[in-house]
């Protein structure tokens, strides 16, 4: 109903804007002032009669025909209703007008067709006008329509991408904790049971807290230590952490579990014992947090999926970061991870 009325009234203003004009070309201004009540309503109603034809019209011709089913059908629909309607009112007003003159003999003669043909003229013009805007309107609405669908359809594709990637953080985790159980078992069967109690105490934290898609370097080195405590029970003084944190670094953004994805590689990529230790460094400054570890030797029928370091590449790149730099120099194995800024955390 809204819509209805609001086309009755854009086009009872067209047919207003064309009266004034035919009446101003042909210098009828003044006279109007001179128009009795009973004539200024029948121009109303002539106006109003007018306007309520072309939206009519209009209103049809946009149901039955959309400009996407077919542009020649519309366009030339339009323009049929639009002027025709507006010559039709022009040659109407032109009678009119030359009858309220009967007594102005030389005036009325000097009119004689002159609306109507003016009318049919600015009629055409602005029949035209209004296809070229009413279609300008249309092209524009569906290229952004067209635009946030493909926008929404990249943002749902990259969500799906990013939560297969944060789905494969635990099943990473726990492959890595049952090959450490499962050597535990075979090797030091009385320690098998206080890492697997530690690993349980683990998940349940980390099942209370859900994985995140950041952490803070603060959270991420938490959860480091947590897990070092657990490795403890496999290597005792076969392994040392050290950590070089510069203050005010902890509020920093990482990709969730990145910093243990590195030191779980360095452990399970190197064989450590009590002559020849695994030494681990963890250094943060404001631009980055670097993991170092010594490189030993690589122990024998190593099991390797190769999701850990893919994962956290692809969840850099969802945030339209470089992937993390990773060298291997000196006998050291060294990967930096840049932080993810505010900004990028809201893509």
């Amino acid at each position: 109903m809204k819509e209805k009325l609001l086309y009755f009234l854009l086009a009872t203003a067209l047919v207003t804007s064309l009266t004034g004009y035919l009446f101003y070309h042909v210098g009828l201004i003044s006279w109007m002032t001179e128009l009795s009540w009973s004539q200024w309503g029948i121009l109303a109603v002539m106006v109003c009669s007018a306007g309520l034809i072309i939206s009519q019209g209009y209103l049809f011709v946009i149901q039955v025909r959309p400009w996407d089913q077919g542009h020649i059908t519309r366009s030339f629909a339009l323009l049929t209703i639009l002027t025709g309607a507006l010559t039709a009112y022009s040659y109407f007003l032109d009678v009119m007008v030359k009858d309220w003159l009967v007594n102005l003999e030389e005036i009325a003669t000097s009119l004689s067709g002159s609306l109507m043909l003016k009318g049919a003229l600015v009629s055409l013009i602005l029949s035209l006008l209004i296809i070229w805007i009413d279609y300008s309107w249309f092209a524009f609405a569906r290229y952004s329509k067209e635009t946030i669908h493909r926008l929404r359809n990249t943002r749902s594709k990259k969500e799906l991408q990013f939560n297969l990637l944060r789905s494969q953080l635990t099943p990473h985790f726990l492959f890595n904790s049952l090959n450490t159980a499962s050597h535990l078992t075979s090797v030091h069967p009385e320690q098998a049971e206080e890492f697997i109690r530690k690993l349980g105490f683990n998940f349940t934290n980390l099942l209370r807290n859900g994985i995140q898609p950041l952490n803070t370097l603060g959270r991420e080195l938490e959860i480091v230590d947590n897990f070092m405590h657990l490795m403890k029970v496999r290597y005792g003084d076969k392994v040392t952490l050290e950590k070089r944190i510069k203050a005010g670094t902890e509020p920093n953004f990482l990709p969730a579990l990145g910093i243990q994805l590195l030191v779980e590689n360095a452990l399970k990529h190197n064989v450590a014992s009590l002559e020849s230790p695994l030494k681990i460094m963890i250094t943060a400054d404001q631009l980055q947090v670097v993991v170092t570890n010594k490189i030993t030797h690589k122990p024998e029928n190593i099991q390797s999926t190769g999701i850990g370091l893919q994962n956290l590449k692809e969840r850099y790149l969802h945030y339209g970061r470089s992937i993390p730099s990773i060298s291997q120099t000196g006998g050291f194995y060294e990967v930096r991870l840049p932080y993810i800024t505010q900004s990028e955390t809201d893509r």
